[in-house]
């Protein structure tokens, strides 16, 4: 199998461009990087039987040989004949084709398949552009697709090129570009003109072809679009996209503009919707007559941000989407225009804002369940709910979402949510996040809970394992949370022990005992089967929070 190589390709190209009088681009001496494949075009008047035949494309093998290439996602060629551009002349004929399939590239990617004319090179003896027609079989029918690709036979290609102008205004988008190309013959190795090769001049995002004569002279007129930001002069040859291309900067002449705002009256807006800002834009043509910018830029920054084009009369709306109170600030966006300065519209009122009132704690129980009664008020009409967030607060600035719930604006509503055990809270409080046009808010009371911490720690079960009819043992140490020493012993406390036997989910209470001075509780318990046991403080007076020790697990033997 003959190996692939993207690198390949049919012309080496130097290019130069000048404008009238300089130079503005590299001499034809500039590196010729790695060449690529040839550009392909298809016949618009191609039959439907065509449509279904492989692209065809011709590159330069690493023995500088032109080697004949068909595309492989189609039905199999049979046959590439090779004619003189614009001719019906058939030069040469490519009919031992090699399938070639890789496989799947490193990446995993798709394999790329290909038709590989490899044991019969292109000698031909003119240097110019040529087409291919690629046949296949159907049945007993043969099948062509006509113009199924072109390419240059040429080394080392230079094009030498000069433009009419280097400055463009929209008044005068256009410049003549005329030069010459030459380029090395495959066979004999001389340079010479390049006749009959179709030549591109781009300039900006516009181009235009032209084709060389016999004396590798060409002219093309090009005309940038007037929508580019930049602009630069590229000539290549348009058969193969490999050249090397050289550019001259051409200069973008801007024209004086003049910018009006029609919404000059404070605006009110929906939040989140888009408020419309109107007016006009104006041009100084290059004959001193003023005339509509049509098609140009505009922007409006500031507490909205939007672009829009203006329309055949110069006039545009700009729609920005407001979220608060400010200013707008339009200006011009285009590079052909110079703006004349900014023009401001104000937003003074923005409706169907919100806002979290009357929010409190109503109480609070002993497993630290909170509930929390508040209202959402909004300025505007609407049949919308008022999405709430009861959030709690593990950090300073980091809030968690703890409950979601939705409510009508403007009613109160009562909600009770249990304390996370794992992420003790720094307080809470009600937020509501708005909608797409309703607006956001929080609460201005961060609630707190109003009963004291506990929590069992230092948990001990054993001996594990244990003879049954022997003693084992429970103990753990209670404490409280204080603001200034942290956790403390929480003396004279009821606890009590749980067990539950293994296989089961069902606690059962085994006893009860007091802290000591310490904190520390324990208690004695005669063996009977394997299971869990559990220390809580569930006794707690109205100032206090109860808790749950860990679960320990003795094992019983006997």
């Amino acid at each position: 199998m003959n190996s692939f190589k993207r690198t390949m390709t049919a012309v080496g190209t130097a290019v130069v461009i000048a404008a009238v009088g300089a130079l503005a681009a590299p001499a034809a001496s500039a590196a010729v990087p790695a060449a690529r494949q040839t550009a392909l075009t298809s016949d618009p008047e191609a039959k439907s039987a065509e449509l279904a035949l492989p692209a065809a494309s011709v590159r330069q093998n690493q023995n500088n040989q032109f080697i004949v290439f068909v595309d492989a996602n189609a039905s199999a060629p049979s046959r590439v004949e090779v004619r003189r551009a614009g001719t019906d002349k058939v030069v040469a004929v490519v009919d031992d084709l090699t399938f070639n399939d890789p496989g799947p590239d490193e990446s995993g990617g798709p394999s790329v398949q290909w038709y590989e004319g490899d044991k019969q090179p292109l000698v031909l003896d003119d240097m110019t552009d040529y087409e291919l027609d690629v046949y296949a079989k159907d049945g007993t029918t043969e099948v062509s697709r006509r113009n199924a690709g072109r390419f240059t036979y040429a080394f080392d290609a230079r094009v030498e090129a000069k433009s009419s102008q280097q400055e463009f205004s929209l008044d005068d988008l256009d410049t003549q570009v005329t030069g010459t190309v030459t380029a090395v013959h495959p066979r004999t190795g001389e340079r010479q003109p390049l006749t009959g090769a179709k030549v591109r001049a781009r300039l900006g995002s516009g181009s235009a072809d032209g084709v060389s004569d016999a004396q590798g002279k060409f002219t093309a007129t090009v005309a940038a679009l007037g929508t580019e930001k930049t602009l630069t002069h590229t000539v290549y040859l348009a058969s193969g996209d490999t050249e090397v291309s050289a550019t001259a900067p051409s200069k973008i002449r801007a024209q004086k503009s003049t910018l009006t705002l029609a919404s000059t009256a404070p605006l009110t807006a929906r939040y989140g919707t888009a408020v419309p800002v109107r007016g006009k834009l104006t041009r100084l043509a290059d004959d001193g007559t003023v005339k509509p910018a049509a098609g140009r830029g505009v922007a409006a920054s500031g507490v909205g941000q939007a672009t829009a084009s203006t329309g055949p009369d110069g006039s545009y709306t700009l729609l920005p989407p407001v979220f608060r109170t400010g200013s707008l600030a339009v200006t011009v966006q285009d590079a052909w225009l110079i703006g004349d300065g900014t023009r401001t519209a104000t937003v003074a009122k923005v409706t169907h804002t919100t806002k979290v009132v009357e929010e409190k704690l109503v109480s609070t129980d002993k497993y630290g369940k909170l509930t929390i009664s508040g209202k959402v008020t909004v300025d505007g009409i609407t049949s919308q709910q008022a999405p709430i967030q009861i959030q709690y607060q593990t950090a300073p600035g980091k809030w968690v979402t703890r409950q979601s719930f939705t409510v009508p604006y403007d009613k109160t509503f009562t909600v009770t949510v249990g304390t996370p055990s794992s992420s003790p809270s720094d307080g809470w409080r009600v937020y509501t996040p708005g909608t797409s046009n309703i607006g956001p808010s929080t609460g201005t009371k961060i609630l707190r809970q109003t009963r004291t911490e506990t929590q069992i720690s230092g948990e001990r079960f054993g001996p594990s394992p244990v003879a049954k009819g022997k003693q084992l043992s429970v103990s753990g140490v209670l404490s409280t949370y204080t603001p200034t020493q942290g956790f403390v012993p929480y003396a004279g406390q009821k606890v009590r022990y749980y067990f539950r036997p293994d296989g089961s989910t069902a606690w059962k209470e085994m006893g009860t005992s007091v802290s000591g001075a310490t904190g520390a509780v324990s208690m004695k318990f005669t063996a009977q089967t394997t299971g869990y046991w559990r220390i809580r403080f569930v006794d707690a007076d109205a100032t206090h929070l109860a808790d749950t020790g860990r679960e320990g697990r003795i094992e019983v033997k006997g």
